[in-house]
């Protein structure tokens, strides 16, 4: 167990055989608790960690065995992070600003967030073991929800088999998840994608689209967002009816290579 690191203000441990490293400018003031066997959590230089509005307090609370946390240097949270599966593990990239809830209470779990990415207020529930991953510079918008499964089984009433087993989630990098949008169980979303308010994600989503609805369809293809209106522009490219036809085409065939 980390030596110095113990007696800090803010910063509760129990347990035995953890890794603690936590950098000297860490704001522990909204609480980190560690108990339970075996846990690692390292805390970058210049992160800010506080507690989510009207959430309950500490921050972090790690309980499990063999579970890991690590949050990248510069980043700035407002969350309630339980991480409580054994072997779970929890990896934040650099220079994020994160509002959000997570829930690693399964075996054998990982959420990890890529750097630069943010979020207004988004929440992760990882119940059974598999992995949801967010890539960089993602942004993703107010009541957020993401899950890679059902929380509860379901099984078949003749043959006793569960019917809705968990599966992971991908989400490429710079994607856009809009207000109140859903990302469900096995869903994964191409890189620059966007995701309209209010959207239910179950399955598949090419890169470079704007996918809508519930469950979401692609709305349109081949277009590309930006976070501030005083951001260029791209390059335009004005194309023929057959010419866009065959960049629909091309950018299908992207991505299923891309899936293999």
């Amino acid at each position: 167990m980390a030596g110095a690191a113990t007696a800090r203000p803010g910063l509760s441990v129990s347990g035995e055989g953890h890794t603690i490293d936590l950098a000297p400018d860490v704001d522990l003031s909204a609480g980190v608790e560690i108990s339970g066997r075996g846990n690692t959590v390292v805390i970058a230089p210049g992160v800010t960690l506080g507690t989510a509005p009207q959430g309950e307090a500490p921050a972090l609370r790690v309980e499990g065995e063999g579970a890991t946390v690590r949050i990248g240097a510069g980043s700035s949270l407002r969350c309630q992070l339980r991480v409580t599966g054994a072997r779970a593990r929890l990896d934040i990239g650099r220079e994020t600003h994160l509002h959000l809830f997570a829930n690693l209470v399964g075996p054998d779990v990982t959420l990890a967030v890529g750097e630069h990415t943010t979020m207004v207020k988004a929440s992760f529930q990882l119940h059974e073991p598999g992995r949801i991953a967010v890539g960089a510079d993602c942004m993703l918008s107010s009541e957020v929800y993401i899950s890679l499964s059902d929380i509860h089984p379901i099984y078949d009433l003749a043959t006793g088999e569960r019917i809705n087993p968990a599966a992971s989630v991908e989400i490429g990098d710079h994607v856009w998840l809009g207000l109140r949008s859903m990302v469900m169980k096995g869903s994964r979303i191409g890189d620059g994608s966007v995701v309209a308010a209010g959207a239910l994600v179950s399955g598949e989503v090419e890169p470079a689209c704007i996918v809508g609805g519930t469950p979401a369809r692609v709305l349109r293809r081949g277009v590309v967002w930006r976070r501030d209106f005083d951001e260029a522009p791209p390059e335009p490219v004005i194309l023929p009816a057959a010419a866009t036809s065959r960049l629909d085409g091309l950018l299908a065939r992207l991505w299923r290579r891309a899936r293999r």
